[in-house]
């Protein structure tokens, strides 16, 4: 998509390539964080104002309107089409009027001399070309001395690159300012506020022109867009305190300025949660709102006293190898959630915390707890991987081993110190929270085929939920969901969740006359029976630019995407067994497709969701013409018992709408403009098996028969005669004779075998047993027994 960033005020055109659908509606999502208001706001403050579709360069023309209030920073958005949602885009919105850098030519604007003429508070959108050698774009901006410079390059942000290369693909760039002599005055590669890409923000030495060289940090001949913002504006590295009670003023030093702090009062979210402290700057501050008094440290003090719990607890480790101290008061065994807030929110604080107790004559003594970094689940990141600075902050439950005081320390094992190094520590019982996610796959982009909940118009589509219980959370259940805003049309239907599990089936079912439109909907859940509350949470972690087979950077949004296409043409019918499905044992389910009479092209069939421990057929081809298939499930010896859930999908292998024969097919691993219609979800019981066969080592010699031996063990009574045949028999041994039977009373049951010369002589194990049941018209396969038999040589006449 081109442009990648657009203006404030403006109504922009952006160009999405490589397309092939007219568009129906442009989404954008609302912010994925807590906002000024009680609520979130709904209207991000953008929107698409109308589309015209070029088949011929297959592209896609968009007209983007941005209010004057506008968040800066990214926008994530999906199209939608005829055949359903694209996968997620982002755009991002300047704070300042946007300029093009105008290189007709690479490497011709790589000097001072021949450097980009620029005035302050403006955004230069350009690229760093893929020529031979290094491109490296200058700016020139005049300054007077004492006056602010600050300089901040959007490039890793704005990238997609998801190609799993062993280096960044140029991405990570570098800028450097040069006073009006050319002498260096400063220069940032990274930074913990901007991550990889460079911010810079000074205070101009003399009168002059000053240039700004952006390059790459290490050639890689990649072309590569960016935006660079340009200005005197006000530039803090960090706030402190770094949050507040919600609901409540807080007053903030805003630090790191060149020009000297500045102290603000804010008016704080009435929600808890993470939030942008928006100013001049494109990149915010970023801050948290939550339910716990403030707890400053007392600089001048060996440690701070807190007061009671829950708080939160704020401070900055201004010297190198500081160690800041705070004395808590908690209850032996009443667990505590101890997590700390520093480079997830921009800090350069590295922090690890310890806690110890406080011994009757004051002294502190053994380290009771140590933690440093956390994992992704630790700081509730669920269905994501890559690079979250998050997981440099500790996060852990803590349950005191005594009553009275504690102290906590907080250091950086680095040594670090500096006046922006602040941190934040929330000490609290833990909530209980439930994550929900959609299907996730590890070092793997967007899979439309697994998340875009595009519903054809009289169809089904269900999408495998994934339930994450968040850090220190007790849920169990029965839990029962429900979803806000679903698109006109489209209603949710989901059986009660008997047990907190790591994914559950949800179907949405789109009526006949729904309209095609699409809408954000929240999924939630709740306690059904009067259990204990808890809070939801949504989150989708899609992986944008790759390092190493390592993602480097991620779009989170904590709201789902949901849509009504076009009809499929087809839908699937999948009856529920009479019978239980047996721990050991396949059952084969019929499936049906009923296609309108335009829809005659080969369909995909899977099953997509089985309960844990049963095994489906593979994803089988319905050709053309043909309607009917089978799903054969087989449950392995320690198969959950009960009743599960269980859907079958079908979709279309050929691309659905876009250029007329176009040779473009439905991307099988992605999904890509593929149709998707699901069966109801139906319920499998899984049981113990009728009976057990259980047999103790035979022989038999080259030349013989035997007849092998299995006792029957009764555990579920069945009707009728079921027939036994050996399985795992090797070369040179067989069965003869008709099969034998058993029915409900039968205790014992033989085989009979014979060995050739073929034969080969030694131990031979793992015998089974099929026993094939006829259960209401329904076959049903059961495997059991491990049996043992040695082949002998001939007797010598």
């Amino acid at each position: 998509m081109t442009p990648r960033l657009v203006g404030r005020g403006t109504t922009s055109e952006i160009v999405i390539e490589r397309w092939r659908h007219e568009a129906i509606d442009v989404l954008f999502y609302p912010y994925n964080s807590v906002g000024p208001d009680e609520e979130k706001p709904e209207q991000p403050g953008i929107r698409c104002v109308g589309t015209q579709f070029d088949s011929e360069k297959q592209r896609l023309i968009c007209q983007v309107e941005v209010a004057t209030n506008c968040r800066p920073g990214e926008h994530p958005f999906r199209v939608l089409t005829a055949v359903g949602l694209s996968s997620m885009g982002t755009i991002y919105v300047g704070p300042f009027p946007v300029v093009n850098e105008e290189e007709t030519k690479a490497n011709t604007n790589d000097t001072p001399e021949t450097a980009l003429l620029v005035e302050p508070d403006i955004t230069v959108q350009g690229t760093l070309s893929n020529s031979s050698k290094d491109d490296i774009d200058c700016f020139r901006v005049s300054g007077k001395a004492g006056e602010r410079l600050s300089v901040e390059v959007d490039m890793v942000k704005m990238g997609d690159d998801l190609r799993w290369n062993p280096v960044p693909e140029g991405y990570d760039s570098v800028v450097t300012i040069l006073d009006p002599s050319g002498k260096r005055i400063a220069k940032n590669d990274d930074s913990s506020l901007n991550r990889q890409d460079p911010l810079l923000s000074v205070q101009l030495p003399v009168d002059g022109d000053y240039t700004i060289v952006l390059q790459r940090s290490m050639f890689i001949p990649e072309a590569r867009t960016y935006a660079i913002h340009i200005g005197r504006y006000f530039r803090p590295l960090a706030a402190y305190p770094l949050g507040g009670p919600a609901g409540s003023s807080l007053s903030v030093e805003l630090l790191g300025d060149p020009l000297g702090p500045k102290t603000q009062t804010i008016s704080m979210p009435q929600l808890s949660g993470t939030f942008p402290l928006l100013g001049d700057a494109p990149k915010p501050l970023t801050m948290r709102s939550s339910p716990f008094p403030n707890v400053l440290e007392a600089s001048n003090d060996k440690e701070t006293k807190v007061a009671e719990l829950p708080a939160a607890v704020n401070g900055i480790l201004t010297n190198p190898d500081e160690t800041d101290r705070f004395r808590i008061t908690v209850k032996k065994g009443e667990p505590l959630q101890v997590r700390v807030w520093a480079r997830a929110l921009g800090s350069p604080v590295d922090p690890s915390i310890r806690l110890r107790p406080v011994d009757p004559s004051g002294e502190l003594g053994t380290v009771e707890l140590e933690a440093d970094d956390a994992s992704r689940p630790d700081r509730d990141i669920f269905g994501g991987q890559g690079d979250f600075p998050d997981t440099f902050d500790p996060s852990v439950i803590w349950t005191p081993k005594q009553d009275g005081d504690y102290v906590l320390e907080i250091y950086d094992p680095r040594g670090a110190g500096g006046t922006t190094n602040v941190y934040r520590v929330e000490i609290a019982p833990p909530e209980n929270t439930l994550q929900i996610g959609l299907s996730f796959e590890g070092y793997k982009p967007e899979r439309p085929r697994k998340t875009s909940l595009s519903v054809p118009r009289g169809s089904r589509w269900t999408v495998r939920l994934s339930l994450y219980p968040a850090q220190g959370s007790n849920i169990t259940g029965p839990l029962d969901l429900s979803v806000e805003g679903l698109p006109s049309g489209i209603t949710m239907l989901s059986s009660r969740i008997p047990e907190l599990q790591s994914a559950w089936p949800m179907t949405l079912i789109a009526d006949t006359d729904a309209p095609l439109s699409a809408s954000i909907i929240e999924v939630k859940a709740k306690p059904a029976e009067g259990g204990e509350p808890f809070k939801t949470v949504n989150q989708q972690n899609l992986q944008r630019v790759s390092y190493s087979h390592y993602p480097w950077r991620n779009i989170r949004v904590d709201r789902f995407a949901a849509a009504v296409s076009e009809p499929a043409g087809f839908e699937v019918i999948l009856d529920a067994p009479n019978q239980p499905l047996m721990r050991g044992s396949e059952l084969t389910i019929p499936v049906r497709i009923v296609r309108q009479p335009w829809c005659d092209e080969p369909l995909e069939i899977q099953c997509e969701f089985a309960p844990p421990g049963v095994g489906t057929s593979p994803a089988e081809i319905i050709p053309s013409g043909e309607s009917t298939s089978n799903l054969i499930l087989s449950a392995n010896d320690n198969a959950k018992l009960g009743s599960s859930p269980l859907y079958v999908m079908v979709t279309t292998t050929q691309a659905r709408g876009g250029r007329e024969n176009s040779s473009v097919r439905g991307d099988t691993d992605q999904g890509s403009e593929r149709v998707r219609v699901s069966s109801e979800v139906i319920n499998i019981e899984v049981a113990e098996p009728f009976v057990s066969l259980t047999s103790e080592p035979q022989s038999v010699r080259r030349g013989n028969r035997i007849k092998y031996r299995w006792t029957v063990k009764q555990l579920r009574p069945f009707e009728g005669q079921a027939s036994v045949r050996m399985l795992g028999l090797p070369v040179g041994l067989t069965a003869v004779g008709s099969e034998p039977t058993i029915n409900k009373t039968s205790k014992e049951v033989e085989v009979e075998l014979e060995a050739n010369d073929d034969a080969l002589l030694g131990l031979v194990g793992e015998l089974k047993c099929e026993v094939q049941f006829n259960i209401g018209g329904e076959e049903i396969l059961l495997r059991t027994g491990s049996g043992k038999l040695r082949i002998d040589p001939r007797l010598e006449k």
